[in-house]
């Protein structure tokens, strides 16, 4: 019976992997508008649109996938030891696997059209790990509360904010030492844990009052006074006084902007791995 019921609230619930596909799509096809603004004029071949739609296309099928799959695995950062170890040895809780499986598996590739969805599967978990709540992590399944998703994740993109705070970036982008895919995925998860950790504009609290870290790194952590909320109304405790954000608040805003950015430069890092190995001729492909 329990079984039962546990497997009607997963096909109820069709939890993504972390953002939700017109977001995750907007992040992809920004990245790759603002790479090849970079690669103009350089050796590196640009992305054609059909290689971007390759991309784009794996990455919401990686976070689309059935129900069941998911059912057994869930998408979070280790931040203890970035390991693939799993939860009672069935229910894999953690990314890692996938993502080191995935790495291994773009490199191995021949054919172009499986490299760019391999690079598509690949950027939907770098995005993944922009999301706090993934990155804590925090369970934010509740079923029993019909609540299956973190707000953060369905909140909508600045797009022409996020591609103001690009300008001027392709030189460090570019000369930037080439390093793996790997390093990619623990900066941008180490960025988001920083982010986490920082103040609140004007307030006498941090991120944390949304998504509070456990002490043990291996620990998953929770949700903290100001609930899963993120983009809402909400009031809660900060001490000795009480904090007060507004429905839509600039400085969810502002938040939601620099994880958004990062979300697409870890796409453009990744992009770009993958261009930097590529013959010019295969840009005509």
């Amino acid at each position: 019976m329990v079984c039962c019921t546990l497997l009607a609230c997963a096909a109820l619930s069709e939890p993504s992997l972390a953002y939700e596909p017109q977001v995750q799509q907007q992040l992809t096809f920004l990245a790759a508008k603002q790479l090849n603004r970079c690669l103009e004029g350089t050796a590196i071949p640009r992305l054609t649109p059909l290689q971007v739609r390759y991309v784009a296309k794996s990455a919401i099928a990686q976070a689309q996938s059935g129900w069941f799959p998911r059912f057994f695995r869930s998408d979070y950062y280790d931040r203890a030891e970035h390991s693939e170890r799993p939860w009672m040895w069935l229910i894999d809780t953690r990314l890692h696997g996938r993502f080191n499986q995935l790495d291994r598996q773009l490199q191995d590739d021949n054919k172009l059209s499986d490299q760019y969805s391999d690079l598509g599967r690949i950027v939907a978990y770098l995005q993944v790990v922009t999301s706090p709540a993934h990155v804590v992590p925090v369970n934010f399944s509740r079923w029993w509360r019909f609540s299956f998703a973190d707000r953060f994740d369905g909140y909508p993109i600045n797009e022409g904010a996020v591609e103001q705070r690009l300008v001027g970036t392709c030189t460090t982008l570019l000369e930037a030492p080439d390093g793996s895919i790997d390093e990619v995925l623990s900066d941008t998860a180490s960025t988001t844990l920083r982010a986490v950790q920082r103040h609140i504009d004007g307030l006498p609290a941090t991120w944390q009052a949304f998504w509070t870290l456990a002490e043990d790194p291996a620990q998953f952590g929770e949700y903290g006074p100001a609930g899963n909320n993120f983009g809402r109304r909400t009031e809660f405790s900060c001490g000795s006084t009480r904090c007060l954000l507004l429905d839509n608040d600039p400085l969810y805003d502002a938040f939601a902007l620099e994880r958004h950015v990062d979300a697409v430069t870890a796409t453009l890092r990744a992009m770009l791995w993958l261009q930097r190995r590529q013959p010019v001729e295969s840009a005509a492909r």
